[in-house]
């Protein structure tokens, strides 16, 4: 306040200083005068300078400035380089196929399947000296199987699997089968379902089925008489609960784990066989 006072103090005295000699100027002519340029040039200080002290002063900043903006690098995965591969095409109805081949002693074979996700696939590898190995991956590149000869597990997507047929030391035949079970799921508020087919091919026909631990499972496999039989395992645990071999139709059983059985359907001596299957879960 005390020094806002004090800019303004040449500007009263100035203006103390025409008072006086407006009031002097008739009477005494000798008394110099004030010219009103005078007054202007003074007035016109005083007010810049009062306008100078007025404008607030800058204060530096005291946030830090903005950094500059990091440039914008896109990093892509890298795309999988997928080999040239026959593709398996299972029969209509079939949910199993069989490939076989000669392979060469250190050569690599490439086959590629679509299956679903959420589908088991149950694939084996096998040759006279039984070291043909495979590998199996997704079409993302993600490893199934690596350089194994069996393979049993859900399938994480619906795509393409690529499989690799590696040979051995020696120039050997082999035999590729690959098991695609199809999934039962009954309707809302039903514990039963039937389902008519063919054994295509004279293949084995395969079904997945979820139940719980202590629910009763009944299966009937109609209409075949003894040119088909039924196997069933755990697909969690691989137990055997019946074999094909014992020539059985029916099986019932109160199951001891929660987890997907599979009931597969297997024809006598390779024969195409009309059925109707029918399962119960309670």
């Amino acid at each position: 306040m005390r020094s806002f006072i004090n800019l303004w103090k040449p500007f009263i005295a100035l203006l103390a200083i025409f008072v006086a000699s407006a009031a002097c100027t008739g009477s005494n002519s000798a008394i110099p005068t004030t010219s009103p340029n005078d007054v202007a040039t003074v007035v016109a200080a005083t007010m810049a300078a009062i306008q100078a002290q007025a404008t607030p002063t800058a204060m530096p900043p005291t946030a830090s400035p903005a950094p500059a903006a990091s440039p914008t690098i896109s990093l892509l995965a890298p795309t999988p380089v997928l080999p040239a591969a026959t593709r398996i095409n299972f029969l209509t109805d079939a949910t199993s196929g069989v490939v076989t081949g000669t392979i060469q002693a250190g050569q690599s074979l490439y086959y590629v399947l679509n299956a679903a996700q959420g589908q088991p696939m149950i694939t084996e590898v096998d040759s006279y000296n039984h070291d043909v190995t495979m590998t199996i991956k997704t079409a993302g590149g993600t490893s199934l199987l690596n350089a194994g000869q069996t393979l049993n597990t859900l399938l994480p997507v619906t795509e393409d699997y690529y499989f690799t047929i590696q040979g051995a030391t020696s120039t050997e035949n082999f035999t590729l089968t690959i098991e695609t079970p199809a999934r039962i799921t009954f309707a809302t508020g039903k514990d039963n379902i039937a389902l008519p087919g063919k054994t295509a091919g004279g293949y084995v026909i395969s079904y997945v089925l979820f139940a719980q631990k202590d629910q009763y499972m009944d299966v009937y496999l109609n209409g075949v008489g003894k040119n088909a039989a039924l196997t069933v395992y755990g697909f969690g645990d691989g137990q055997p609960y019946i074999r094909s071999v014992s020539g059985a139709t029916t099986f019932s059983m109160k199951l001891p784990t929660t987890q997907d059985y599979i009931i597969d359907i297997v024809p006598a001596a390779g024969m195409e066989v009309d059925y109707t299957l029918v399962v119960y879960v309670k």
